[in-house]
């Protein structure tokens, strides 16, 4: 048995966070990233910044650890928090040998940086975003690809929440809608992505607009995952559910320190972000609930 088997075995609460040593404790070696000829060039694309640096090599270990290999593993960083690969960790820079990338960005879009340039320079590729502070599952991206070739017209993702209605066709607040759900097996406007389970996106998915720097900026920098489902909504892209041995990956104990998502869900800050982007794009959310 693997160690890789022996966590996925013990470790069953997708919620629980592990003393990630345990996961790389032997030495390991890896396989190169994508060399044979297929119908697709796919990239796996994350962001991450300073504080997370120390535990960021078991997330590229686990993507690398993958059973369907990427062609492209892209680290995309912001020149303000790293200004070029000397200022990260060895455990980071030593996993270029692999064929890990590195991207280093004159603006700091903060989480947007994880889809921002991936989709820019790989028009024509699957681009998959993924999370610096979790250790995914090597069936992330053959699941996901296989979404993708049953749904090529749908966003694809593995951890999803519904979005609820009032009946006055008034989106309920983020905190009261159905989480993590696992009802819904079709493409749905309802379901909302969220970046941490890992979220494929087709060839130029999604509109023009979403890589508007400025507007991002202003209206939802700390929320990549509200402007990302406002750009599905503006360009009638509906999210499919990808089912998966886990919901949430497993998480590094150690990089929960630190967490947009915190303020973004206990603050009610993603309840702001929504208002925000509703005004801006004239765009409700709810009066796609119920449609598929």
């Amino acid at each position: 048995m693997s160690l890789y088997n022996y966590i996925n075995i013990n470790f069953i609460n997708p919620l629980q966070s592990i003393p990630v040593q345990w996961y790389y404790s032997a030495k390991k070696t890896y396989s190169p990233l994508n060399d044979i000829n297929r119908n697709h060039h796919i990239v796996v694309s994350l962001t991450s910044f300073p504080a997370r640096f120390s535990t960021l090599h078991y997330t590229l270990k686990s993507l690398l650890n993958q059973n369907m290999k990427p062609d492209i593993i892209l680290l995309c960083l912001a020149k303000e928090e790293a200004k070029d690969e000397t200022e990260l960790p060895s455990s980071v820079q030593e996993l270029k040998k692999y064929g890990i990338q590195f991207f280093f960005a004159d603006d700091n879009l903060k989480p947007h940086k994880k889809y921002f340039y991936a989709m820019q320079n790989y028009p024509n590729s699957i681009v998959i975003t993924v999370d610096d502070d979790v250790i995914y599952d090597k069936n992330l991206i053959s699941d996901l690809y296989a979404s993708y070739i049953q749904y090529p017209a749908a966003v694809s993702a593995r951890r999803v929440h519904k979005m609820v209605k009032d009946e006055n066709n008034h989106l309920l607040p983020y905190n009261k809608w159905l989480y993590e759900y696992k009802k819904e097996t079709v493409p749905s406007f309802a379901l909302f992505t969220t970046g941490v389970g890992g979220v494929l996106y087709s060839p130029g998915i999604l509109p023009p607009e979403t890589f508007d720097a400025e507007n991002i900026k202003k209206l939802c920098l700390d929320a990549d995952d509200v402007w990302l489902k406002f750009m599905e909504l503006k360009n009638k892209i509906p999210v499919v559910w990808v089912k998966g041995r886990r919901i949430h990956p497993l998480t590094i104990k150690k990089a929960q320190k630190f967490s947009l998502q915190k303020d973004n869900f206990h603050k009610n800050m993603n309840d702001n972000y929504i208002e925000c982007l509703q005004k801006h794009f004239e765009i409700n959310p709810a009066s796609y609930l119920g449609k598929n």
